[in-house]
């Protein structure tokens, strides 16, 4: 049973001076936005490395990794005028004068 003292949790706080701990809490709040805009799940992993320093000593190194669910965006419908600007008011109506209140002739 746990003391509530962790090493992984120690150690991953201070690689770095707490930068992946920032980072995996930046990487989170990402993924949490995108679960909550698509309803699909998202992933954050953090991996500690740990390799040998010296006779008594570790080394310890840390790689955070995100994987937010991919936002499907709608389609929007754009036309150009005259002079080949962007509008989303449709060519004949422009013409007809729908969209400044006047009447279409004919």
């Amino acid at each position: 049973m746990s003391d509530g003292n962790s090493h992984f949790l120690m150690a991953v706080g201070r690689v770095d001076g707490g930068l992946a701990i920032e980072t995996a809490d930046a990487r989170l709040r990402d993924v949490i936005a995108a679960v909550q805009r698509t309803g699909k799940k998202g992933t954050v992993t953090v991996a500690l490395e740990v390799s040998p320093n010296g006779e008594f000593g570790f080394a310890a190194s840390a790689k955070v990794t995100a994987k937010a669910p991919e936002i499907n965006f709608g389609q929007s419908f754009f036309y150009t005028d005259r002079e080949g600007n962007l509008t989303r008011q449709a060519p004949d109506m422009i013409q007809q004068g729908m969209f400044r209140g006047e009447k279409a002739n004919g």
